[in-house]
């Protein structure tokens, strides 16, 4: 721009919050002493100027953020009206913008080599334990972490509403680098950042007299991998959450056969009740992948209507273990044990002892899992023999399993038949699995099923036959007394055919921890199909 003529240099200045800025000359220039702005008169339209006015010159004293007013969403999209007028649409600043979403960088939070403990404390102290703000809505924001690895060496406090969201599994890491501690441990809402307290059991910070609506609530962890390091820490120690999902998440630890004793705290899950009203419930688990840790889940408190949904849980000693050891004196919050909750469509792989354990509790209910490879330590628990799924205590049920095999290992020896589920409980296998029932006029084996006490089968069957054509479809229900070594069988049925609906028979016997279902069949043809499933009730 080419200059024409200069007059004079003109300035005035003055304070804004008094003055105010008046209407400056063309050309002329305003500085606002206390704002610590300053100011150009527009000129005259004739002049050329779009409106007659001031501008506002941009000085190192400005925050570009706080003068940005542009941000309008979608505002070349003709398709989106973010107002009533489209003429007007909202405008707000890119400070408003990019305040929506919370990182851990904003709180000087970045992966490396340098420890974060107090970072990250620090961010979640002043994002949700802020007492001036923690009982806001519009304060409960998300603090998401980026990828990387985050080193911790102590116990990170996560009170109600807390929200934590990593870039995904094996992206966002959190790596422990002290022993014998909880990693992520959750406290009630009367909490503060110098006394935080925790409502849990057993005795540990003292819980003063919590309420339930002091509860660690609401809660959110999602998209990253948590790794314990040591053995002896526990991974998440649920003291009385209830109401909150963990989902998407990876939890490791370094247990193996050689450590079994001695590392009771290698927990990646724990959920601990002061009482049957202040408890662990209502969370949700999804999406949960456990490996290398003494007990994955442990309960032994009153916690009820947890959900563990879709979970993988591998190289662990045992894979749930609710009410273990509790004793005959239980205490405040062991009362009744875990109660009503849910083992949905989970995977168990390489376990040593049970996949599910329940020594006390009912109602807890486990349903269409997988067990690969469970149970190969055979020493197990001493209040019941190595299992897939054990139940101690009466009330609790499973169906829909899946069971990749039915023998326990012992070094690379087949031992005794592995019980799918023992204990007191009904077990329903609702999967079909067919056999050939060849011609033989002596008893033969048909097939086998494993007992660990005194209980009762029942069989639903249908068998094919091409020579002669008949179908059989019946119930056949075994009682066995597993002291005693007595079995009693029967076998009810409907038969339609050509034959002698008595040329196939069955009969049972015991022997060690199974019962041998055996038969007779006096047809001609080798192709008897015999199709089955089957429930169990001890």
């Amino acid at each position: 721009m080419a200059v024409v003529q200069i007059s004079r240099i003109q300035l005035r200045r003055g304070k804004e919050s008094e003055t105010g800025i008046p209407q400056l000359a063309s050309g002329e220039l305003a500085w606002a002493i206390d704002t610590q702005k300053l100011y150009i008169g527009n000129g005259a339209v004739s002049e050329g100027a779009p409106t007659v006015g001031n501008t506002r010159i941009i000085t190192d004293a400005d925050n570009l953020l706080d003068i940005a007013t542009s941000y309008t969403y979608k505002v070349d999209d003709p398709n989106i009206l973010t107002s009533n007028d489209v003429n007007y649409p909202i405008s707000r600043t890119l400070q408003e913008r990019l305040d929506e979403r919370v990182t851990a960088a904003a709180y000087g939070i970045y992966p490396g080599l340098e420890d974060q403990t107090v970072n990250i404390q620090r961010a979640i102290d002043n994002l949700y334990l802020n007492k001036s703000t923690m009982f806001n809505p519009e304060t409960r924001v998300t603090l998401e972490f980026a990828a990387g690895t985050y080193f911790i060496s102590d116990t990170i406090f996560l009170p109600s509403h807390v929200r934590l969201v990593g870039a995904g599994i094996k992206k966002t890491i959190f790596q422990f680098t002290t022993v014998g501690k909880t990693v992520f441990r959750f406290i009630e809402d009367q909490s503060t950042t110098t006394s935080r307290r925790a409502i849990t059991y057993p005795a540990g910070i003292n819980p003063g007299t919590p309420t339930f609506n002091d509860q660690p609530k609401f809660i959110l962890l999602k998209d990253f991998t948590l790794d314990v390091g040591d053995n002896t820490n526990q991974a998440l120690q649920l003291n009385a959450v209830r109401d909150s999902v963990f989902e998407d998440l990876e939890i490791k630890g370094t247990f193996d056969d050689s450590t079994l004793s001695g590392t009771d705290n290698s927990i990646a899950i724990g959920l601990y009740a002061l009482s049957s009203i202040i408890t662990c419930q209502r969370n949700e688990f999804n999406r949960i992948n456990i490996e290398g840790f003494k007990r994955a889940i442990f309960s032994k408190t009153d916690i009820e209507n947890n959900v563990f949904n879709n979970c993988y849980i591998a190289e662990c000693g045992v894979g749930f273990s609710f009410g273990d050891n509790t004793g005959g004196n239980p205490l405040v919050g062991e009362q009744y044990g875990p109660r009503f909750n849910h083992v949905v469509n989970c995977t168990f792989e390489n376990i040593d002892e049970h996949g599910i354990y329940i020594e006390t509790g009912y109602g807890n209910r486990s349903r269409g899992n997988t067990f690969i490879n469970v149970g190969n330590d055979r020493g197990g628990n001493s209040n019941n023999q190595t299992s897939n799924i054990a139940f101690v205590s009466q009330g609790n049920s499973s169906s829909q399993e899946n069971f990749d095999r039915q023998y326990a290992l012992t070094g690379n020896q087949v031992d005794t038949y592995l019980p799918e589920v023992s204990g007191i409980a009904l077990y329903s296998n609702s999967q079909p699995r067919s056999i050939i029932l060849e011609t033989n006029f002596t008893e033969t084996f048909a097939f086998r099923l494993p007992i660990s006490q005194t209980m009762g089968y029942e069989i639903n069957y249908v068998t094919k036959c091409t020579s002669p054509v008949e179908t059989r479809r019946g119930k056949i229900t075994v009682a066995v007394n597993y002291s005693s070594g007595g079995v009693q069988l029967s076998d009810d049925f409907d038969y339609t055919g050509s034959g002698d609906f008595y040329n196939i028979s069955f009969s049972a016997t015991k022997s060690g921890n199974d019962v041998i279902i055996k038969y007779v069949n006096v047809n001609v043809s080798n192709q008897t199909t015999f199709i089955y499933t089957y429930q169990a009730l001890s």
